[in-house]
């Protein structure tokens, strides 16, 4: 899957990439290189390689790669992000994209299209102003990719979970019927009294009711490298697509346990006390919903 981040220097594509993909922190982002160019990061989601284009926003290199229109193709998501920081920059943005809607149609390109509507946030900013450029930005852009039926978001590096979330969403879209059991399982879990996480193999975030275990999509380093050892077991020794590891504390208070689904979808779950029969049929329906979820994306890599 590729996607192509696209703006105005300046408007946050780096630091969107930073925040929600390498586990960085808003505060770590300050100081950026501008993007030289374009960038490729690749990164790996549900089995899936996610390749992310970071186009450079300063004007001389937006000439140089608009030149060649081999560097947007197969795009499969287009993001242009706005600077609702910069409402002086509304109209020029107007004019790059417009340029990008040309180049994608002369080339047969089309995309699913997510406007990011960014920094809204009050670092240094006035919300009565933020809220006027917000409506003002909606106006022009909305209507210059209306064709495209494009999808909003109003985004901040500083709403970090939900930023990872919006770009779970974009991914998960990929994979035809894949969206309901992740709403599903977000449901599922505000019903259970434990911990639990899921993600893929990977140690990106899909759903969890547990808080400070991730920076954007990428979990907690230590809960990461957990189930990376745990996933690379699964495969040396026991040799199976799916396992299961559990372990208990000396004083028996507390539980863990860790599912592995077609070596994709990680389920791990922290219990503090004994759950009632209730509880417990309840993580064996989630458990039962996630097996088939992972069957899901092994049959649309298949298919794919």
């Amino acid at each position: 899957m590729k996607i192509s981040l696209v703006g105005l220097s300046g408007c946050g594509k780096t630091s969107i990439y930073m925040t929600t993909f390498a586990g960085r922190k808003p505060e770590q982002t300050k100081g950026a290189a501008p993007t030289i160019m374009y960038e490729i990061r690749r990164h790996p989601f549900l089995g899936l390689e996610v390749s992310i284009f970071d186009f450079g926003g300063q004007e001389q290199y937006r000439e140089s790669y608009m030149s060649d229109p081999k560097v947007f193709s197969g795009t499969d998501v287009l993001i242009p992000i706005i600077d609702l920081h910069e409402p002086e920059g509304f109209e020029e943005a107007k004019k790059y994209f417009t340029n990008i809607i040309d180049l994608f149609k002369k080339n047969k390109i089309k995309p699913a299209v997510h406007i990011f509507f960014h920094k809204y946030d009050l670092q240094d900013y006035m919300k009565e102003l933020l809220d006027t450029n917000l409506e003002k930005a909606k106006g022009i852009f909305m209507d210059l990719f209306s064709e495209w039926k494009p999808e909003f978001h109003v985004t901040s590096i500083y709403e970090q979970e939900r930023l990872a979330e919006i770009f779970r969403d974009i991914l998960v879209a990929s994979y035809e019927s894949l969206e309901k059991h992740v709403e599903s399982a977000q449901k599922q879990l505000g019903e259970i009294p434990a911990r639990i996480i899921i993600s893929d193999t990977a140690g990106n975030v899909i759903v969890h009711n547990v808080q400070g275990i991730s920076t954007g999509l990428q979990l907690r380093g230590d809960l990461r490298d957990f189930i990376g050892a745990c996933n690379n077991l699964r495969e040396n020794f026991f040799m199976s697509d799916s396992a299961e590891f559990s372990g208990r504390g000396l004083e028996g208070d507390k539980e863990i346990s860790l599912h592995v689904f077609k070596f994709i979808i990680a389920v791990l779950i922290m219990k503090t006390q004994e759950l009632d029969k209730g509880a417990e049929e309840k993580i064996e329906s989630l458990l039962s919903d996630m097996s088939m979820f992972a069957d899901l994306v092994v049959r649309a890599h298949a298919e794919s």
